[in-house]
């Protein structure tokens, strides 16, 4: 996005469509989380992915492991070696690679810590990929002036760390043309990360969508769903109505376009009209992240009025005292809505993953974890309807139950806090479905709050149900746990709800 008055570079006039055949799959999108390899079934044990021609991967225990082809070995080795990869690994912007002993001549393998719980764009807030968009564009930025670019500009090659996005695909690097200004993945940047944002702003559209998108949104296709009006704003001119009349011209105009913006020129002014594209970029992703999103639920532990001061310290003292007894090294927190109880896990140095549902209460929940620094990886994703495998054969990106059950994960405390009536409820999920997933979830622990249907919150979505649940019991739950839980400790609240904490039990017959 920019004034209407902005002068373009000849990149920016022709909006990347100079770019040179598929280059984000020279660097491959099969980084350590995963997330362009291919998956047995289990998504236990990825195969190799198969997109990338400078190699493949696969995963081993912790590990991810990297494969390049002899014929990539030099190129690749040459970035390794260079002082611009050990910056970027030393801040944590790139995924620490050790390069594993072997044959001089034959394929080189690289080894990746494999991240524990890989996210996908579809799954992030709409801070996550302006986090993951602002990376790409600094690494770029970076990179030129060492004398290298970045090939490929894709959220796919970014995973989170907690708040903090890591690139994952030190293939992404190739040297620089001195005499060329043109960065051959600004086009891919465009669609993959500025037109979801922009879409999302302009139109309402789901982040989620990109789901369906492996390489982003046509301007084309954007240009016809808007009105006329945006069409001509300074938000979508730049990277949509302009890309889209040029490509109404003849075929050989727009080569001549971009073969003339390719042409050699001197080195100081390609790195300076190089510098400028990215700075442009950069203002037009930050005004392209839509206003932050209002919600009940964003709003939710500032207006509940079904919780006394007592009760929630009460509540807060039994998960407090739960997690200084335990000492969970990941926890898991169903239903975070604003991250409360995700940051009393962090705070006690925990590795927190908080799955909410709604979008403004993720978002909220995402911006107060880069606020505070603490380690909590947000996943905007709904548990009775979570994120399916797919792309080819559903075997490139892993259904998120799978990622989150994967021996990796390790979860070794599952919060499920006010969580249980909301799937009996508006989900109809029967109460042994809904523990025999926890299981499942679990390693360790499990810290339930159960709400009676006395609660007023129950007895709002219960909409006339009452012969179906309205004879729930802590019995029923207690029922349900059965083979697949041990009570441990019990806190009946002010307000009547219920605490529970379990430990999870291994027996055959519950596994």
């Amino acid at each position: 996005m920019t004034s209407g008055n902005e002068s373009t570079s000849d990149q920016e006039a022709v909006s990347g469509q100079a770019e040179a055949g598929e280059h984000a799959e020279a660097g491959g999108h099969a980084e350590a989380g995963g997330t362009a390899s291919v998956h047995d079934a289990s998504a236990h044990n990825p195969a190799a992915s198969f997109r990338d021609p400078a190699g493949s991967l696969t995963f081993s225990g912790d590990l991810a492991v990297r494969t390049i082809h002899a014929s990539a070995r030099e190129a690749v080795l040459a970035f390794l070696d260079s002082p611009l990869r050990l910056r970027l690994e030393a801040r944590g912007d790139l995924i620490p690679t050790t390069v594993e002993a072997g044959d001089t001549a034959g394929p080189l393998r690289l080894l990746h810590p494999r991240v524990a719980v890989p996210t996908y764009p579809w799954e992030w807030t709409p801070g996550q990929w302006l986090a993951a968009a602002e990376l790409t564009l600094s690494l770029c930025e970076q990179a030129l002036e060492d004398g290298w670019i970045l090939k490929d500009a894709t959220p796919l090659n970014i995973l989170f760390l907690g708040p903090r996005p890591v690139l994952v695909d030190a293939l992404s690097f190739e040297p620089r043309t001195p005499g060329v200004s043109i960065w051959l993945a600004y086009g891919q940047y465009v669609r993959t990360f500025l037109l979801p944002l922009l879409m999302h702003r302009l139109l309402g559209w789901p982040l989620a969508l990109s789901l369906f998108q492996r390489d982003g949104y046509e301007p084309a296709a954007m240009y016809a769903a808007l009105h006329w009006r945006q069409r001509l704003s300074p938000a979508a001119f730049f990277p949509i109505t302009l890309p889209t009349w040029l490509e109404r011209r003849a075929a050989g105009k727009a080569s001549a376009a971009s073969a003339k913006s390719m042409a050699a020129k001197d080195p100081e002014l390609t790195l300076h009209l190089l510098r400028r594209t990215l700075a442009g970029l950069r203002r037009r992703t930050l005004r392209a992240v839509a206003p932050a999103e209002r919600s009940g639920w964003a709003e939710y532990t500032a207006t509940l009025t079904h919780y006394s001061a007592a009760a929630s310290a009460q509540k807060m003292a039994f998960v407090r005292e739960a997690l200084e007894e335990l000492r969970p090294a990941r926890v898991l927190d169903i239903g975070a809505n604003t991250g409360e109880f995700s940051a009393l896990a962090a705070e006690a140095t925990a590795e927190v993953v908080a799955l909410e549902r709604d979008a403004a209460a993720a978002a909220r929940l995402f911006a107060l974890s880069r606020e505070r620094g603490l380690h909590i990886l947000t996943v905007q994703a709904d548990l009775a309807r979570p994120t399916p495998a797919a792309g080819w054969e559903n075997r490139e990106s892993t259904a998120l139950l799978a990622r989150l059950t994967a021996p990796q994960a390790r979860f070794d405390l599952v919060l499920m806090l006010a969580v249980v009536h909301h799937l009996l409820l508006m989900e109809q999920v029967p109460l042994p479905a809904i523990v025999a997933l926890l299981h499942r979830l679990c390693r360790g622990h499990l810290l339930l709050e159960w709400v009676p249907p006395s609660d007023p919150m129950f007895q709002a979505l219960l909409r006339g149900r009452e012969a179906l649940y309205g004879s729930l019991s802590e019995r029923d739950l207690l029922t349900a746990c059965t083979g697949r839980f041990e009570p441990l400790r019990r806190l009946e609240l002010d307000n009547g709800r219920v605490l529970w904490l379990l430990s999870r039990l291994d027996s055959p017959a519950s596994a």
